[in-house]
């Protein structure tokens, strides 16, 4: 007898209703934020290329003017730490076989060098850039910009995004008529890769962005760095 009134204690129970088990109102709000900020590194990738019948000559004559560029970086003050050999290729160049010679005839050797070298000031690059090509450089790979400060500005975006995303829940309470509660969940989301509005910090948005220092007028144009971060919020509603 006891079983069979556990057993109609438990068909009781799934036969509340959902609403029973509601969760009290609440308010989710998600907000985005932009920190744009000028770079403090600039990093150039450029290779030296050699196309030779004679392996041996042509590896000497890679190696003299990898040599000369690199006495060239030296003398601009960059330390060792920021010159890095990335990859050294040497492929034999075959010719295509025909019915008269049906194995394939080596013609010649393609040697390249790729290099990297990092500047600690970007505005430097336009001038190395010029003068890689001027000795000899015959292939730039990459120019980039980065900056050493990267957590400390994701850390700024994650704090503006908060503030945007409190600001924006305050704003939808007041006009629903309700109060906000306390906060019941906060999460960091993945941040959008678009190039969203940027608007200024005096109203309410889901983005914010400090302005950031104009460049000096004869200054390479190098650009600004863009760093986002998102969160999800959720109040209870009083």
């Amino acid at each position: 007898m006891k079983r069979l009134y556990f057993l109609f204690a438990l068909v009781c129970i799934a036969f509340i209703p959902a609403a029973a088990f509601a969760k009290t109102p609440q308010l989710h709000v998600t907000a985005e934020a932009e920190v744009r900020v000028p770079p403090d590194r600039a990093a150039i990738t450029f290779g030296l290329f050699e196309k030779t019948d004679n392996l041996r000559q042509g590896a000497e004559r890679l190696n003299t003017a990898s040599s000369q560029i690199l006495q060239y970086l030296r003398t601009r003050g960059v330390e060792e730490r920021f010159i890095q050999a990335d990859n050294l290729q040497i492929l034999p160049v075959y010719a295509t076989p025909y019915a008269n010679r049906p194995r394939p005839e080596k013609l010649q050797y393609e040697i390249s060098q790729t290099f990297t070298v990092t500047l600690e000031d970007p505005s430097q690059y336009e001038d190395v850039l010029y003068a890689l090509l001027e000795r000899g450089v015959n292939r730039i790979t990459n120019v980039s910009f980065y900056s050493t400060q990267l957590r400390r500005y994701r850390d700024q975006a994650r704090s503006q995004a908060i503030g945007a995303a409190r600001e924006k829940a305050r704003l939808m309470a007041e006009a629903a008529g309700v109060k906000i509660g306390k906060l019941l969940s906060l999460r960091e989301e993945a941040a959008p890769s678009f190039a969203a509005p940027r608007w200024t910090s005096n109203s309410s948005q889901n983005v914010l962005a400090p302005d950031a220092p104009a460049p000096a007028d004869n200054a390479p144009a190098t650009g600004m760095i863009s760093i986002r971060a998102a969160v999800a919020m959720t109040y209870q509603i009083k």
